[in-house]
């Protein structure tokens, strides 16, 4: 895997007809970016799909296990349905005979009907805001991945997530974010670069309000859904307005809106976080 292609964070070798392998960059220590699991689970389910005029407009998936970053992780993908309208696609992450992720995809035509959708919040523009720093990528040699140290990510902020406070009761979080490579004009393809984009900050927002007990807290994503609205372009500047409106019991939740740049809400997404004081070592496993 090249650490200067984006594309090749999504690819994958088919094995089988239903069966895929492919390679995951680290988000934090030793531990796979769970963004790029997602993109490349959908990814594995679209390449299934025959039907060309289906779309992905939805995805629900459950983060299992920590994935490593020097094995390869193979995707096994179940058809249950291909009716007239929909198809839809189990996917089963599997790395040392373990399930590590597993997600439910649906595919759909595109039909006519009513039109609504939420304005796009006022926001400032990219080219008035610093970007952030992200460590998301990986040496040129996958059996030698450890934390990354660059980022084909250009991320936005509107304002520091760290340094946020509640107002009025709410905790609402946005940034400016891209793929700086150029893509495939491809809806899978881009779809995918958008699943691999919408898990690099929910976290964060969940913890936004307690970011002073960061330290104490265990943190990880538990699931994650995206609803896909209308055709995506990752490698275009995209508004990702987050806010976070419960957090107990040890866990958080982050929802978010993506507009394109012309104020269009192309995709819906929400995760839950485990965000739990840590544990003793002796204490039981989740």
């Amino acid at each position: 895997m090249k650490d200067d292609d984006f594309l090749q964070r999504l690819t994958l070798d088919r094995i089988d007809r239903d069966i895929f392998t492919g390679t995951c960059h680290s988000g934090a220590p030793l531990r796979a970016y769970g963004g790029q699991i997602a993109a490349q689970s959908l990814m594995a389910a679209g390449l299934t799909v025959e039907s060309g005029d289906r779309r992905v407009h939805s995805l629900h998936g459950y983060f299992l296990r920590p994935g490593q970053t020097k094995d390869t992780i193979t995707y096994l993908v179940d058809r249950p349905r291909d009716g007239g309208s929909f198809s839809t696609r189990f996917v089963r992450a599997v790395q040392h005979g373990e399930t590590i992720f597993m997600m439910t995809a649906s595919f759909a035509t595109l039909d006519p009907g009513p039109e609504h959708q939420f304005a796009q919040p006022s926001a400032p523009d990219h080219d008035g805001l610093d970007a952030s720093r992200l460590v998301l990528s990986v040496p040129s040699d996958p059996a030698a991945m450890h934390y990354p140290t660059e980022s084909l990510i250009d991320l936005r902020p509107v304002e520091p997530i760290d340094d946020l406070p509640m107002r009025g009761g709410r905790y609402e979080w946005m940034a400016w974010v891209r793929v700086t490579q150029a893509l495939p004009d491809d809806d899978l393809v881009q779809a995918c670069a958008l699943a691999y984009l919408s898990d690099l900050t929910m976290v964060s927002t969940a913890i936004g309000p307690h970011a002073d007990h960061r330290g104490s807290l265990q943190l990880a994503s538990i699931d994650h859904a995206i609803w896909f609205h209308a055709a995506v372009h990752a490698d275009d500047w995209l508004l990702f307005a987050q806010d976070t409106p419960v957090a107990r019991a040890g866990h958080g939740l982050a929802r978010g809106l993506i507009f394109d740049g012309s104020g269009l809400l192309v995709a819906s997404v929400v995760q839950e976080s485990l965000m739990r004081t840590r544990r003793s070592p002796t204490g039981p496993r989740s």
